[in-house]
């Protein structure tokens, strides 16, 4: 069985993947934890083949930059960025971190699962695109870098 470490803390989302995790045929959970600061050190400490990591968690901890650090120190460990949060930098955030796949909370099990074994069979998988949001009278496809540079920064 592949061992899988969740890094989410929001408790229904966590719930809901280790579900996932759980009614899987190929997938065993090895932990589940809320913050990504903790996520090294249970790697250290437990067998983790791959790690499914939110991007933001408890404690403010930014789950792609614990990405990067794991992968400069345990670099056989898979991980894949999670969230919901359609913010067009975390893709490439995720891909310099090292990162080995990227995924949509929005997506179904199916498609995590999916996901989760091409990411073990040595693909990286990561979505064209961020989903599209719909900003007042515009969307966020219609607005340039630019733009949403500077609605961040009014955020």
């Amino acid at each position: 069985m592949i061992q899988v470490l969740l890094v989410e803390d929001d408790p229904m989302a966590r719930q809901l993947l280790e579900i996932y995790v759980n009614k899987s045929e190929t997938y065993e959970l090895a932990g589940s934890v809320e913050s990504a600061l903790f996520a090294e050190v249970f790697c250290r400490t437990h067998p983790v083949d791959v790690i499914l990591m939110d991007v933001c968690t408890a404690m403010n901890a930014n789950g792609i930059d614990a990405a990067q650090d794991i992968k400069k120190h345990l670099p056989k460990i898979k991980i894949i960025i999670i969230t919901s949060q359609p913010e067009c930098s975390f893709i490439e955030r995720a891909r310099e971190a090292g990162v080995d796949s990227f995924w949509y909370k929005d997506a179904s099990n199916g498609e995590l699962l999916a996901v989760m074994d091409r990411t073990m069979d040595g693909e990286h998988f990561f979505p064209e695109k961020t989903p599209e949001v719909r900003l007042g009278l515009t969307t966020s496809y219609e607005l340039t870098s630019s733009e949403l540079e500077v609605l961040r920064a009014l955020m």
